[in-house]
């Protein structure tokens, strides 16, 4: 079975290195301390704080393994290099037909934020868009409509 690969930008791969580092250096010693005052109070059957941090050490375990697992099957974006059609790190400003204009970074999906205009190549529009050029036209399927854009800049 071949692992899905993840595109990432820099900023949001250092973003997860350091929560990896935070997770394995701060909380997994808070919460693995926290387990052996637990266990000291003798009488764990009946004992929420131990029943408490054995799920918060669980947790933190379990996020360790998918970061860990994410960043080994990562691509990352190089938001440097530049390009005549849409991609993974391009900077995109499309026109619709009304002249609204808006610009959207294209970044991998676990980057997504729409309310700063961050889109995935996985999204309707990013989809639409993926290898387009400046001027080229193109119809984005949204869920309950379609709407027609131009591509105005690809930075």
């Amino acid at each position: 079975m071949v692992a899905q690969q993840h595109h990432l930008t820099q900023e949001w791969k250092d973003n997860l290195e350091a929560e990896l580092e935070d997770l394995k250096t701060v909380k997994l010693p808070a919460v693995l301390e926290r387990l052996k005052s637990a266990i000291e109070q003798w009488d764990i059957s009946e004992n929420a704080e131990y029943d408490a941090s054995i799920q918060d050490k669980e947790q933190v375990e379990v996020r360790i393994k998918e970061i860990k697992l994410f960043l080994k099957n990562t691509v990352l974006i190089d938001s440097t290099k530049k390009s005549t059609v849409v991609r993974y790190g391009s900077k995109v400003t499309i026109e619709d037909e009304e002249w609204n204009k808006e610009s959207y970074s294209i970044v991998g999906s676990g980057e997504v934020d729409i309310f700063v205009n961050k889109i995935s190549l996985e999204s309707p529009m990013g989809s639409a868009i993926q290898n387009k050029k400046v001027w080229d036209s193109v119809t984005i399927e949204a869920p309950k409509w379609a709407y027609d854009v131009v591509i105005k800049k690809i930075s």
